[in-house]
């Protein structure tokens, strides 16, 4: 054998072996690697799966106003609690100008809330008293008459179940914003009988008119939407919302208080009323509420981010159409028009679609005169829903129907100033053609 050749085989074995031995190290660090990284994601993904809504709902429970939501909380995850960074949804400047907007005008009570209607997302939730004695968030709380903004429910369930339009001739008797039983139960044409359309009566908010189609309904179509719109039951969202209740039986008369809502036992939230107004301009599709953007452990981890998230189709496309040439009576020439008089005709606001429904009824919980504003604006920019209450005890101080006029200019004056998202933009290019 020759000697050199053996040698250099033996060079050739160590070489391999060291070769061999730093691969060996290198994968067993890597695979080391691979199982600490398997490990933090799966306390990460367990960690976050723990986030859910009624979780944040439970934490924002203890607080009466959006300025007093917490930047941190203490989540219970799993087994043991931990402190957690919250990020809020609202628009920062909508939120102010309306919390100064009733500071200004100084209501007894008030409570204004805007949404993105195409995301579910709260921009504003403000809760005011100018007597200092909340006790819990008005825009949350559902102890308020609905007044005639039930009379949303009843338009929609006569459009849909009955075929009637915006254009649809009503006869009825006795003045406009009365009840009497004579001239719903036993409704006779005489020659005091007027003629009004849908519109029409929607817009000025004619109490017999819907008191007869209500009695026309009957009882379970009319409950029927009135549980589509969020009456009757828990509304999804990831904070606290009482539940707006309403009743009736098959007695003719009850069904038409309720229709035309001249009754002081349908009680609703703001919340579920911007909610009714943003299914509306939604093409009837209506998303779930949400205030809380994300929320971040101690670390920065990312634990929850939100998500819009559809919870059905509460009237057809159609329908939402029929109910948005309503509203847009309403503040034209209906009982909102002094409020918006003059508000099209400012730049960049004429080609806005506004509409909306109000409301004014007595109340006990707190005692006073109450004046809603529940409405809706699509426009380029976007589509903004909102529900604005005013409580007056001794002296009218401002109308709910200027508030949503002031926040409608603040909302797309400010966006005006913005680049339009991609979102947006894909968003609408997005969405089917809106019937004319």
């Amino acid at each position: 054998d020759n000697p050199g050749m053996g040698l250099e085989r033996s060079r050739q074995v160590r070489r391999h072996l060291i070769v061999y031995s730093f691969s060996f190290i290198i994968l067993a660090l890597m695979g080391l690697g691979l199982v600490a990284s398997f490990g933090w994601m799966k306390k990460e993904t367990a960690s976050t799966a723990l986030v859910t809504k009624p979780l944040l709902a439970e934490a924002l429970s203890a607080y009466r106003s959006f300025e007093g939501f917490p930047n941190e909380v203490d989540l219970q995850l799993g087994e043991k609690k931990e402190k957690v960074i919250l990020q809020y949804s609202f628009d920062p400047e909508l939120q102010h100008a309306m919390t100064q907007a009733l500071k200004h005008y100084r209501p007894d009570y008030g409570a204004f809330v805007a949404i993105d209607a195409s995301t579910g997302r709260v921009l504003s939730l403000v809760s005011y008293s100018d007597r200092g004695d909340l006790d819990s968030n008005l825009a949350l709380r559902a102890t308020f008459p609905s007044a005639s903004i039930f009379k949303v429910v009843t338009a929609a369930a006569i459009i849909a179940e009955k075929n009637f339009t915006a254009d649809t001739m009503i006869a009825f008797n006795g003045s406009k914003h009365t009840l009497y039983k004579r001239n719903i139960l036993r409704f006779q044409a005489n020659r005091w009988t007027r003629q009004i359309s849908l519109k029409q009566a929607f817009a000025e908010s004619v109490n017999p008119v819907f008191a007869k189609l209500g009695a026309h309904l009957g009882a379970p179509q009319l409950m029927a939407y009135a549980e589509k719109f969020g009456f009757n039951r828990k509304i999804a969202a990831d904070f606290p919302v009482e539940e707006g209740r309403v009743s009736f039986d098959d007695d003719a008369w009850t069904i038409a208080e309720v229709a035309s809502g001249f009754t002081r036992d349908t009680r609703m939230s703001p919340m579920q009323g911007a909610l009714i107004a943003a299914a509306v301009v939604n093409q009837g599709q209506l998303m779930e509420p949400f205030v809380i953007q994300s929320v971040h452990a101690t670390d920065g981890s990312l634990l929850y981010q939100s998500s819009p998230v559809a919870t059905g189709q509460v009237i057809e496309p159609s329908t939402a159409h029929e109910i948005r040439e309503l509203g847009s009576l309403t503040v034209t020439r209906g009982t909102s028009r002094k409020s918006f008089r003059g508000f099209f005709r400012t730049r960049g606001f004429e080609n806005l679609e506004v509409g909306g429904k109000t409301g004014s009824l007595t109340g006990d919980d707190p005692q006073g005169k109450y004046d809603w504003f529940v409405g809706w604006a699509d426009g380029p920019q976007g589509k903004i829903a909102v529900a604005a209450l005013t409580i007056h005890k001794e002296y009218w101080k401002v109308k709910s129907s200027y508030l949503a006029r002031m926040a409608f200019e603040r909302y797309y004056s400010e966006l005006r100033q913005k680049p339009r998202s991609a979102s947006r933009v894909a968003e609408r290019r997005a969405a089917p053609a809106r019937k004319r």
